[in-house]
């Protein structure tokens, strides 16, 4: 596990932490902040997948 996935996870769990207190506070500019963070997390969580895919790749040949 490299740290793009840790750091993706990361930024999924603040987004969520974010679209609640959106919800909350009725904050549509928070809410978008928070979905942004959780799309960007998701997309880095799989970017660091595909690197540990890859890097393993490279060392099995």
């Amino acid at each position: 596990m490299n740290s793009d996935i840790i750091l993706g996870r990361w930024k999924q769990l603040r987004g969520q932490v974010c679209q609640a207190v959106a919800e909350w506070s009725g904050s549509d500019c928070i809410w978008l902040m928070g979905s942004n963070d959780c799309l960007s997390g998701v997309l880095q969580e799989d970017y660091g997948r595909e690197q540990d895919e890859v890097s393993s790749e490279k060392t099995s040949h």
